[in-house]
């Protein structure tokens, strides 16, 4: 049997969300775009999801759109830029690939991208103030890191930047990538006065294929092609219902238990650096990190050590999921944050969810000890 610990990669879908997906399946045929009496009552359950969403994260429905995941959530938002008169674009050097792959894109076509540094695995609000130029339109800083589990201090980058356009005059967004903050930090959208941010329901016990994009200005979200319409416009394609009622349930139940959740894998994460600091690894991840992720040093190539660990039965990481299709990438974050090429390179990811118990926990650390000491 398999224990699991890559819950950043992807998180089981619960019981709860699988009965939602199965009955709006079933209850809710009609295409939401129809005008006959089924496509209405999907329309209308649609839209009371997407409210339902909007009031567990505090803002307004017509701020959210449905995607199919938040990569397509991130490409919504740096595609619309293709509209916009062209400027500067302030990105950290440890965003997720699916923020990063776009600067390339926008670079070529006349965008001046900024990278700034993320030491330890923050940016600071000086060294983003210190970033900014008058031309600079868009800021992109994740909200916690998918590699260490760094939490941005949001509000405050967020406070610098407005600082800023006040003294300028000019609007500058800010766009959070917070795939690995929903349901696991006080995440405080309206608050924190993000322009957008990228969610994805496969993260927190949800289905895949199904994320959200939210957008405080929902009129600046402007698709290369609007398609059917859907989304209001902002994004074309029959809206996946089954997913999005999965997506609501998911959501509830990490944010009924979030409290509870919290306190317990802090306790397991706790454990875990002190016993596999006592092992003699080093603990990548900040102490003020999510607890949900715990990146280490390995003594041996990731690569070696995470096949080692999964021939005894433990599913980990090497970096993230994502980059392990892209050799280097999480190598080039962690070097970002200012860690040797040569530890990068022997980094493994631990990351729990809400199914991880006290005795995977235990056993993962015996592990441990057994391939260190074996």
């Amino acid at each position: 049997m398999e224990i699991y610990f890559d819950n950043a990669a992807t998180t089981p879908l619960s019981p709860r969300a699988a009965k939602a997906y199965i009955d709006t399946s079933s209850s809710f045929f009609g295409n939401p775009s129809s005008i006959h009496r089924l496509g209405r009552k999907a329309k209308d359950e649609l839209e009371r999801r997407r409210g339902h969403i909007a009031s567990l994260l505090g803002v307004d429905e017509k701020n959210l759109i449905f995607t199919s995941g938040a990569t397509e959530s991130i490409s919504l938002f740096f595609s619309s830029l293709l509209w916009m008169e062209k400027g500067t674009i302030v990105v950290s050097r440890i965003e997720h690939e699916a923020v990063s792959s776009w600067m390339t894109y926008l670079k070529k076509i006349g965008w001046n991208i900024v990278k700034i540094r993320a030491k330890g695995g923050f940016v600071t609000p000086e060294e983003l103030y210190s970033s900014l130029t008058p031309d600079t339109r868009v800021v992109a800083v994740m909200a916690v890191n998918n590699v260490t589990g760094a939490i941005e201090d949001t509000k405050a980058l967020v406070e610098c930047v407005r600082r800023y356009e006040k003294e300028n005059g000019r609007k500058i967004l800010f766009f959070s990538d917070s795939v690995q903050a929903l349901g696991k930090t006080g995440l405080d959208l309206k608050g924190s006065d993000v322009d957008g941010a990228s969610f994805s329901a496969h993260k927190i016990n949800g289905p895949r294929g199904v994320g959200l994009l939210y957008a405080k200005n929902p009129e600046m979200i402007r698709p290369i092609a609007s398609a059917g319409g859907q989304e209001g416009g902002h994004r074309g394609g029959t809206e996946n219902l089954p997913g999005v009622a999965a997506f609501d349930e998911a959501l509830s139940e990490w944010i009924e238990n979030r409290d509870e959740d919290e306190k317990r894998v802090k306790e397991y994460n706790l454990r875990l650096r002190e016993s596999l600091s006592n092992l003699g690894l080093e603990i990548l991840s900040p102490e003020n990190a999510s607890p949900y992720i715990l990146s280490i040093v390995s003594p041996l190539p990731s690569e070696v050590f995470t096949r080692m660990l999964m021939d005894k039965g433990f599913c980990v990481s090497s970096g993230s999921a994502c980059s392990n299709n892209a050799k280097g990438k999480s190598e080039g974050i962690l070097e970002a944050m200012g860690i040797r090429n040569e530890k990068a390179k022997r980094a493994i990811r631990i990351s729990m969810g809400r199914d991880t118990t006290k005795e995977d926990v235990e056993s993962l650390i015996s592990a441990f000890g057994d391939l260190i000491n074996g």
